[in-house]
């Protein structure tokens, strides 16, 4: 395993109120520098608006600092709000169970590399990711920010153990090449702790 494997470190799991909530940990110091945009890949999105509903003016490119999340298909529309890095390399998580965390210490979504959004699933069946685990490849993903909005597809969704997350995390942190967005939340609650993450991985729409 390279230096820069070696560099991301696992996720936890850690205990907020009455929800469990995602804690995935990372080395801001291996992270690699942020590029220059790059040519998104192509996709087709899978919904096409109705006639009643008014098209939305898209932006090709980075949106700013992403404010509001949208999964059409699964009846997510939350808010996002900036999260850092803590003291002990973690990144932080939302302090409500009803919006979503941007980490601002990784690229700006439509930027070059990923995008990493968080949010949480909670227990009670009440955190704004609860829907997460049944996106599909297709499924259209619109990220608002200060410079506008953007729409995402849907690729691959996998659920990977909490103890397996060191395996993939230089690739979900991934801060150079082809512009990404990747979800994040908890996933296989088994009574008393959450087992696995979930993490969804999609690319620029193109219109």
């Amino acid at each position: 395993m390279n230096k820069r494997l070696l560099g991301a470190v696992a996720a936890a799991i850690v205990l907020l109120g009455a929800a469990l909530l995602l804690l995935l940990v990372v080395d801001r110091e291996e992270q690699p520098v942020a590029d220059t945009p790059t040519a998104a890949p192509s996709a087709t999105p899978s919904a096409t608006p109705s006639a009643t509903e008014t098209p939305r003016d898209l932006v090709e490119g980075p949106v700013g600092v992403p404010t509001r999340l949208e999964i059409v298909e699964l009846g997510v529309d939350a808010p996002v709000a900036p999260v850092g890095t803590t003291a002990e390399n973690a990144q932080e998580v939302p302090s409500a169970l009803d919006e979503t965390g941007w980490w601002r210490d990784g690229a700006v979504p439509g930027a070059a590399g990923n995008a990493v959004i968080v949010g949480h699933t909670a227990s009670a069946d009440d955190g704004v990711f609860d829907p997460l685990v049944d996106v599909e490849a297709g499924d259209e993903v619109l990220v608002t920010g200060s410079e506008g909005t953007a729409a995402f597809i849907v690729e691959r969704s996998e659920t990977v153990p909490v103890a397996d997350f060191g395996d993939v995390a230089a690739d979900v942190y991934r801060a150079d090449g082809a512009s990404g967005l990747v979800l994040m939340t908890c996933g296989d609650w088994n009574g008393s702790s959450f087992e696995s993450t979930v993490i969804v991985h999609a690319v620029p729409a193109v219109r």
